[in-house]
């Protein structure tokens, strides 16, 4: 995208919506790095993680039917019978941690059931205040940050998108800043190839990245170093087996 187009971007979203709600309104205690581990779906894997990375991101699915949340990305993960309070059974001070949980099925209908939940392992492992809740929902993350969680809002990623227009990336542009207005999420989520646009549309935001799939290659750890230093990139998660100097 180029600087002219990028520049227009910025400016037209600026003027076309009030940006004055748009602001944090809480403070998230954020580890000392912002390179977290991404796609832990084992116990044991978390467990080995514990002490190597600040954070964890882990999928979760909410089953109705067991009235628990699974670790997994869709429905039928949950006949793996993984809970999330097993898995973070295996971690030895799990208050220490910080965890980005991306809610895969979290939704209006079950969000409040969801979180009833969350609060009890929240409380049996005193980790509310250390994690995130991610989901594109914004009628459920209310309920979510209603409960009092960290919320963290998925954006639409434009580069998904075929022959997209500029017509097409402000159309985007300003429904992201409309869910911000609406919701006043904690965070917003996206893939790697929404930087810089993200970072220069809502410098006010904590952005949250994930830089995946990727192996640890001189190149790939350029580009994560140069997430890691923009001011309004707060998390960047990775599939290196270990984190990274920035």
């Amino acid at each position: 995208m180029n600087k002219v187009l990028l520049l227009f971007i910025i400016v037209f979203t600026l003027f076309s919506c009030d940006s004055k709600n748009i602001e944090q309104n809480r403070e998230y205690n954020y580890p000392a790095s912002k390179v977290w581990k991404h796609g832990v779906y084992s116990k044991y894997e978390a467990r080995d993680l514990e002490g190597v990375f600040d954070g964890l991101e882990v999928d979760v699915i909410y089953s109705p039917e067991k009235n628990d949340i699974y670790v997994g990305r869709v429905v039928a993960d949950t006949s793996k019978n993984l809970p999330l309070d097993e898995w973070l059974a295996m971690l030895k001070v799990p208050s220490k941690m910080s965890y980005w949980v991306d809610f895969k099925n979290l939704s209006k209908a079950n969000a409040k059931q969801a979180m009833l939940i969350m609060d009890k392992l929240s409380e049996k492992y005193q980790i509310k205040d250390n994690l995130f809740i991610e989901s594109p929902d914004v009628t459920a993350l209310k309920t979510v940050k209603d409960k009092g969680y960290f919320t963290m809002l998925w954006v639409e990623n434009l580069y998904w998108w075929k022959d997209r227009t500029k017509d097409d990336t402000i159309k985007v542009m300003n429904m992201i800043r409309s869910q911000i207005k609406e919701l006043q999420p904690d965070a917003i989520s996206c893939e790697y190839r929404m930087f810089p646009l993200l970072c220069d549309t809502f410098p006010e935001q904590n952005i949250h990245f994930w830089d995946t799939p990727k192996k640890n290659t001189p190149e790939n750890v350029e580009f994560t170093k140069k997430l890691c230093e923009n001011e309004s990139v707060k998390v960047v998660l990775v599939d290196y087996d270990k984190p990274i100097d920035y």
